[in-house]
């Protein structure tokens, strides 16, 4: 079953060159998605039209089945939560748990309420000891925890990462797509990242691959994955294991007597949904 349906959607901004033009494409229920490409590829405009910030200039949305259209997108939105790649953009109040109060106040959740559900998903996302702290003094892992823990409170059926942990080092990018895709796991949510972090693609269960407004690629992370020219002609990167495979084939070592390639991406991906 489809949660979200895209047919032949176009947008331009200038009215002269297409950002998007004439994708496609479908997202599972409950399915963890991930588009990929370069920058001006069209991926956070695509996220931008899903939850009406941009308006199509033609094609079709639908999500659960309703049209995205002036009728439906209160609706719409109400089944949509979007963490953006800059946290400070989405915080509204003096402390953490009034960021997170500030959605549930727009939904008009009883006062009575409230604290019990701020506290519930402030401890989702660890930042239960911080629920006093200003936002702005947080590191950056700890303010896209925030944001993440006000998207959860207003009970969304899908959220959108719009390149969530692309300003966080190493450790905070692992410890933010660890909470992702913990996330999807527990609550059974449709999560659409847009990334450039491979190695969140091939945990992924759905791939994107978006040029130039174009989609181009569209399937399964172990199949993606093999397609090496053709992404890195696209320059966009590929796992750390594939690059070590292709350096011993470069030093003429015959890999497929050890591991042949489909297998290292086959395993790879499974390893990624292990974890």
């Amino acid at each position: 079953m489809n949660k979200i349906t895209v047919r032949d959607c176009t947008f331009s901004y200038d009215k002269e060159h297409n950002a998007i033009d004439g994708i496609s494409f479908d997202i599972e229920a409950g399915s963890y998605t991930t588009i990929i490409g370069h920058n001006g590829s069209g991926k956070s405009t695509i996220a931008k039209l899903l939850i009406d910030l941009l308006v199509k200039d033609s094609g079709s949305i639908q999500v659960d089945g309703l049209e995205l259209n002036d009728e439906n997108v209160y609706a719409i939105r109400s089944k949509i939560g979007i963490v953006f790649q800059n946290p400070d953009n989405q915080f509204i109040g003096a402390t953490v748990a009034d960021d997170i109060a500030f959605g549930l106040e727009n939904h008009c959740v009883e006062s009575s309420k409230m604290q019990g559900i701020i506290e519930n998903f402030a401890a989702k996302v660890n930042m239960l000891d911080y629920l006093n702290s200003e936002p702005t003094r947080l590191s950056g892992g700890q303010k896209q925890r925030v944001a993440i823990a006000g998207v959860l409170a207003m009970n969304p059926e899908i959220i959108i990462f719009d390149e969530a942990t692309s300003m966080l080092d190493p450790q905070g990018k692992a410890e933010i797509n660890a909470l992702i895709h913990e996330i999807h796991e527990q609550n059974h949510l449709t999560v659409l990242s847009i990334t450039h972090d491979i190695e969140e693609v091939a945990g992924s269960d759905h791939v994107l691959v978006f040029d130039q407004g174009h989609k181009i690629m569209d399937g399964k992370p172990a199949d993606i994955l093999k397609r090496k020219k053709e992404l890195i002609d696209l320059k966009l990167d590929i796992p750390y294991a594939l690059k070590f495979v292709h350096a011993l084939q470069d030093e003429g070592v015959d890999i497929d007597e050890v591991i042949t390639m489909e297998r290292l991406v086959d395993e790879l991906c499974q390893l990624k949904s292990a974890s």
